[in-house]
């Protein structure tokens, strides 16, 4: 779920041009651009490519928190391809190895735009489900998977009570981008949680994570959306669970199956007689929502991880979870999917905070999964 309340094209053109406004503004020739001494400034025009330069009327301090601008590494280059300009951090001419530079740039990226808190429960049964989310750092642990990311922003991850009401959602409070997660849908996943591993071979351990790391990682799409300012073809709703799919998915391998098959779990309810292949009946006002239908959410989800690996994710269509009929075209969604978030977000990604989170095995060791029964 989400509340979004993007800007047009021209309103955000003209709150640039007001957060600019203290700014004396003029033009001047790419190859004149020199130096650049305190209280100095330039803005790059991202559709005619044209460089201006300008002042402060005084200490551009004050700029810092008014433009939500964060420090940059030794080195930065930012560069056209095509139509679109990108930023990069590099190294400086002379400054040492790459792999000293990647050190130097990990311990200089920002901590402080991910913000988590663990609200207070308004309902007493809930401080169990509160203690072991805490206990657990499962904040941290989104905190840190998110972290490479660079984010223009400040943005808070929390957990709070929501007066019986199971949900999560993405709202701005206060313009801060915000991701609320009630501990009544955080209660509603612990009280379903399989007590052995189940015949498709899901541990506890893995329904709980996959669950929690999925509905997470949906919100935080629609916030990077927000933050990113994406433009979305088609219902919200299915962009985020693709963003969330896609995500666990870069964990690879064995991890990336636990997580996808932990959040598949969620659908358990509406898939139980699937061999049987019954037949569904749902009211008319059922197709009007926002979500796509549990059952159609289960299937994308299963489709995009067979179509990001046929081999580790054969299971799904051995054990008949995944229509043959589906799966035929799952390749061609992923690589879609891939190529399409790769052009809107992974500019905004650290590749060495990345492949540094990738790297790290937070998952419970499970031993040998359990093989479908």
């Amino acid at each position: 779920m989400t509340m979004i309340r993007r800007k047009s094209p021209g309103i955000f053109a003209a709150a640039i041009i007001l957060a600019c406004a203290t700014w004396t503004v003029t033009a001047r020739a790419q190859d004149a651009i020199g130096n650049i001494t305190d209280n100095d400034g330039i803005f790059i025009d991202g559709r005619a490519f044209r460089i201006m330069a300008g002042k402060a009327p005084g200490d551009a301090g004050a700029q810092i928190k008014s433009l939500n601008a964060r420090e940059l590494g030794p080195g930065t280059i930012i560069f056209r391809s095509g139509e679109k300009l990108y930023i990069a951090d590099a190294p400086l001419p002379g400054s040492g190895s790459a792999a000293s530079h990647e050190k130097a740039t990990a311990a200089q990226e920002p901590t402080g735009r991910i913000h988590i808190a663990y609200e207070a429960p308004k309902n007493i049964e809930h401080q169990t489900v509160h203690d072991l989310v805490k206990e657990r750092h499962a904040l941290e642990n989104v905190q840190k998977i998110f972290s490479p990311f660079r984010l223009s922003v400040d943005m808070t991850i929390k957990t709070v009570g929501c007066d019986g009401v199971s949900n999560a959602w993405y709202q701005r409070i206060d313009k801060q981008p915000t991701v609320s997660l009630c501990y009544e849908y955080l209660q509603e996943i612990w009280q379903s949680m399989p007590k052995e591993a189940t015949p498709a071979g899901i541990t506890p351990s893995d329904a709980l994570v996959g669950q929690l790391f999925f509905a997470m990682a949906h919100e935080l799409g629609h916030a990077m959306f927000d933050i990113f300012d994406v433009p979305i073809l088609g219902r919200q709703e299915d962009a985020a669970d693709q963003f969330a799919a896609f995500v666990m998915l870069q964990f690879g391998g064995e991890r990336a199956h636990r997580l996808v098959m932990g959040a598949a779990y969620s659908y358990k309810a509406y898939i139980k007689d699937y061999k049987q292949k019954p037949n569904v009946t749902l009211p008319l006002a059922a197709f009007s929502s926002d979500h796509g239908s549990p059952e159609e959410r289960f299937y994308n989800l299963l489709c995009t991880a067979y179509g990001y690996d046929a081999k580790i994710f054969a299971d799904l269509v051995d054990q008949e979870y995944l229509p043959k009929t589906r799966a035929k075209s799952c390749l061609y969604e992923y690589k879609d999917l891939d190529y399409a978030l790769g052009q809107v977000l992974r500019p905004h990604i650290d590749p060495a905070m990345a492949k540094k989170v990738l790297a790290t095995q937070w998952l419970s060791n499970p031993g040998v999964r359990p093989p479908p029964r």
